[in-house]
């Protein structure tokens, strides 16, 4: 057993060398045993050769080889394929012949030499040819087996065979033949005798013409790398599966033995006694994140006491560690994790990520100096110099709203450089009906922001600006469809009997949107105006019907 062992380790080592020595894309032989002739015919039965020169005009002498019934005729002798191939072609060109290849001879060639100059000479009849070459090849022994090149291999050039030649100095010809012959002896030991001549025809084959040792190769290495892939795959999913277990675990119980301390069950040596592995990085995070949970769902006395957790076992440097990393994620993590479980530390660093490139860390840093500044939460807009995006904008208010922190005077913002901030503003002053200094509003009248003007006109109609009504119908005409309809909607809250006639005009010229909310307005004004969208309709014979029905109906 260890012998057939010792046996087989020594034809993979040398299966090994032998495909080193075929890297360069060309069978590996001894340049001294073979030449490159072109073969010109084949057949079953001998050529009359001196017919085929005359036809063909061919006066270069014309081998003749014999093995396996066939009668193969080939012409010339060179040292490599290249030359052979470009002689193949002149062949081709200058004689007509087609299908002519170059092939490899091996030395030494049994072989026939006709004179086309004799044969024409001699002038001998077709039967008598025959007979001669019949007695011709009859004298001369059959070989075997000839080894031909096909004329799809690559052509042989300086750097392939100068590497061929290294290799075969490294491996040794005698090293090739010797590990083809113990192939061949492996498979008469080992194979049954059916399947032994597939095998043998292979090995001769893949001798013959390498490039079936290349795919060979290629097969094995595409074989290679799926089982690597499918190794890595198997053994990432293994490893996530345990450090997912890990996670659960330990997050499991922590969150029992930091309860027993906030519910005053355990004092705080005991807890620290029973909190394994605390100096291991993955447990500080996950003791964090299980913090965080708490923050989040225990209020009142535990808020401190949560917090006192944090410090008193030094998770705070974990976090201002992560608000120097390099990466984003990192530093928005960190600054979230010091705004809940310590605030103090993060009002200290709060500032110097307000206006930071990233977008991420700019909005955590916002949304957070809302939560850290109770009494003025929104006055980092003084100094903003990237925009106030609408996302970081319903963060901060529903940090805002969720923490019942007081209200600020958004018309001390309203004057900010960044478009986003004065939208925000006033928004936030029609939703929080902040109408004290109604000139800041009417301002924004001239913005030269649509968006602008139309929530400065919405403005104006929720807090019902009366003196803005004169500036809402002067700027009218130069507005775009959707500010125009938005105006016609605050004429029905601040307008009078004098608006009618202007009301009436958009009933007469404008599109179908603003003459149903100009219908609107005059009908919901007063007693007056839906007498005169009656007068309207009969001086103008226009029917109104149809408006008033859309406006009565209560599910618009």
């Amino acid at each position: 057993m260890s012998r057939t062992k010792l046996y087989s380790w020594k034809l993979i080592t040398r299966i090994v060398c032998v495909l080193l020595g075929i890297l360069s894309f060309q069978p590996v032989y001894s340049s001294d045993s073979v030449y490159y002739a072109v073969q010109l015919a084949a057949s079953k039965e001998p050529l009359d050769i001196g017919r085929f020169t005359r036809r063909y005009h061919i006066t270069e002498s014309i081998k003749e080889i014999v093995s396996e019934d066939w009668h193969r005729y080939i012409i010339g002798k060179f040292e490599n394929l290249r030359t052979a191939s470009l002689y193949a072609s002149e062949i081709e060109i200058k004689t007509g012949i087609t299908g002519a290849f170059p092939r490899k001879v091996t030395e030494p060639v049994p072989q026939a030499e006709v004179k086309p100059d004799t044969v024409s000479k001699a002038k001998v009849q077709q039967s008598d040819t025959a007979k001669i070459i019949r007695n011709i090849s009859d004298s001369i022994p059959r070989e075997k087996k000839i080894i031909a090149v096909p004329s799809a291999l690559p052509r042989s050039s300086t750097p392939h065979r100068e590497l061929n030649q290294l290799i075969l100095r490294i491996i040794g010809d005698k090293n090739v033949n010797q590990t083809k012959n113990e192939l061949i002896e492996y498979g008469k030991n080992h194979f049954p005798l059916a399947f032994r001549k597939i095998y043998n025809n292979f090995i001769e084959r893949t001798y013959t013409y390498p490039i079936v040792l290349i795919f060979i190769i290629l097969i094995l290495v595409f074989i290679i790398n799926l089982s690597l892939i499918l190794l890595i795959i198997y053994n990432t999913n293994k490893f996530k599966n345990k450090k997912e277990r890990y996670r659960i675990f330990y997050r499991n119980y922590y969150e029992e033995v930091l309860s027993l301390y906030l519910f005053d069950i355990n004092d705080w040596n005991t807890t620290v006694t029973k909190l394994k592995r605390l100096k291991k990085p993955e447990n500080r995070r996950i003791l964090t994140l299980v913090l965080l949970i708490f923050k989040e769902n225990l209020r009142g006395e535990m808020d401190a006491k949560i917090t006192e957790i944090f410090v008193r076992l030094e998770l705070n440097k974990d976090s201002l560690k992560l608000t120097k990393s390099p990466f984003y994620y990192k530093k928005a993590q960190g600054i979230r994790e010091l705004t809940n479980l310590d605030p103090k530390s993060a009002t200290n660093i709060i500032n110097n990520f307000i206006n930071d490139k990233h977008y991420q860390i700019r909005t955590e840093a916002q949304v957070s100096y809302v939560r850290l500044h109770p009494e003025s939460p929104f006055d980092f807009l003084k100094n903003l110099l990237s925009p106030f995006s609408q996302w970081t904008q319903l963060s901060a208010f529903h940090i805002f709203r969720l923490h019942q922190i007081p209200v600020p005077a958004f018309i001390n913002y309203i004057d900010s450089a960044q478009p986003n901030v004065r939208n925000f503003c006033l928004r936030m002053i029609i939703f929080f009906q902040q109408f004290e200094d109604a000139t800041e509003i009417f301002k924004m009248i001239e913005s030269k922001l649509e968006t602008s003007r139309f929530l400065a006109i919405r403005a104006i109609n929720d807090l019902r600006l009366y003196d803005g009504k004169s500036l809402l119908l002067k700027i009218y005409e130069s507005e775009p469809v959707v500010n125009r309809v938005e105006i016609i909607k605050a004429l029905r809250n601040i307008g009078d009997e004098e608006d009618f006639h202007f009301l009436e005009s958009v009933i007469l010229t404008g599109s179908v949107t603003m003459k149903v909310e100009a219908c609107r307005s005059l009908y919901y004004m007063s007693r007056k105006g839906e007498e005169r969208l009656t007068q309207i309709s009969q001086k103008h014979n226009i029917n109104l019907d149809l408006y008033l029905a859309h406006i009565k109906d209560p599910r618009n």
